[in-house]
């Protein structure tokens, strides 16, 4: 990489404040499943008007990273107006929405007829529709004044994961996605760090301690059943920025990769997949998101890829297990349907593993939902 080029992590010391929700939920990046939608007709449909129960949306603030990175002109970036071209120093946190009301927070299809025309946008860098500004981003210094925005972020909402073990299973094709948008009561959206835009620009912020604000629906356009728990503060301190680039080595492979990286090989801009999984010790175990391949195993949309790691935490490439992108090449069924992913591997001597996914260019946009046999 050249030095131009080169990244920067630095490890943030982080205080929760006690008016901010602190929970440790892993989660999966911010689209977990197909576009093509198993339903049109909602579980619960909410939002309601009629006094029945709705939704209720809560933000939490995870896994801050400061990162330095110069940004071309011609990137997603720059022209959909989150940062300009040049070196920049960001501060990204992935964001985690759950729906923890009584009933689901049902939205369909973003192109269904009578929407308001400017309900949705397409994202045309990330090639899928998403809710309009839907997340606002903000950095106050511990007097209150605001010294950063973030681009205000239009967000796809969809079913992650299960949060903090309510709510039930549900098979993948069940799930909420990009073509069917919603969030299952006791389920919850996760958009990761290492997403395009996922950040707010610090380039000009002095070093010391700031209060970082997430604020979710704040136009009320979705319909909860209450509203003054949908912003989130987290106390962060600023580091001075370094004198120069440490190479860029990294030791954990779901920071936020320094640019348009591509392919398996990139030990970046990768998302844990829950909580670490247990198996039979030499046993064979498949995972897959490539519904539409022959044998279908879960739903993809977009281009990911899969990890396998051995043991409780993410790994860099040389230790993984398994991993795959492209399943099922050629015309193996509808549109796209080759770009989904699926491994099989044998079950390490610990009978434990981690699931790692990720888009085949970094910071992009996809859907895995996986299954495992």
């Amino acid at each position: 990489m050249p030095a131009s080029d080169a990244t920067v992590f630095v490890d943030v010391p982080v205080v929760v404040d006690l008016d901010a929700l602190a929970v440790d939920v892993p989660g999966s990046i911010d689209a977990p499943a197909s576009d093509a939608p198993a339903s049109d007709a909602p579980a619960s449909d909410a939002p309601a008007s009629d006094g029945g129960p709705l939704p209720n949306l809560t933000p939490v603030i995870q896994n801050t990273q400061i990162q330095e990175r110069t940004f071309g002109a011609s990137s997603c970036e720059v022209m959909e107006g989150c940062t300009v071209a040049g070196s920049r120093r960001l501060l990204r946190f992935d964001l985690l929405t759950p729906n923890i009301g009584e009933v689901d927070l049902y939205l369909g299809a973003p192109t269904r007829a009578g929407r308001p025309p400017d309900m949705f946008e397409f994202g045309t860098c990330h090639n899928h529709w998403h809710l309009r500004g839907y997340a606002d981003y903000r950095l106050f210094d511990m007097a209150g004044a605001e010294v950063g925005r973030g681009h205000k972020q239009s967000f796809c909402l969809l079913d992650t994961a299960r949060y903090m073990g309510m709510s039930t299973d549900l098979p993948a094709a069940s799930r909420y996605n990009c073509g069917n948008q919603g969030i299952h009561a006791g389920w919850y959206d996760l958009y990761g760090r290492s997403l395009d835009c996922q950040y707010v620009d610090i380039t000009d912020v002095a070093p010391g301690t700031y209060r970082l604000r997430a604020q979710v629906n704040a136009e009320r356009v979705v319909a909860e059943s209450r509203y003054d728990d949908n912003e989130v503060f987290m106390t962060v301190v600023i580091p001075p920025r370094p004198l120069g680039p440490d190479g860029g080595l990294l030791s954990d492979p779901t920071l936020a990769c320094g640019g348009a990286d591509e392919g398996l090989d990139r030990d970046c801009g990768w998302t844990t997949e829950g909580t670490p999984r247990s198996c039979t010790p030499g046993a064979r175990v498949q995972v897959g998101c490539n519904a539409g391949c022959s044998p279908a195993i879960g739903v993809c949309a977009g281009d990911p890829m899969l990890r396998i790691c051995p043991g409780d935490r993410p790994c860099m490439r040389e230790a993984q297990l398994a991993a795959n992108d492209d399943s099922c090449p050629g015309g193996d069924g509808g549109p796209d349907t080759h770009l989904c992913s699926n491994v099989t591997f044998t079950c390490p001597a610990s009978g434990r593993y981690t699931i790692l996914s990720g888009a085949f260019r970094a910071g992009g946009a996809y859907e895995c939902h996986f299954d495992i046999r």
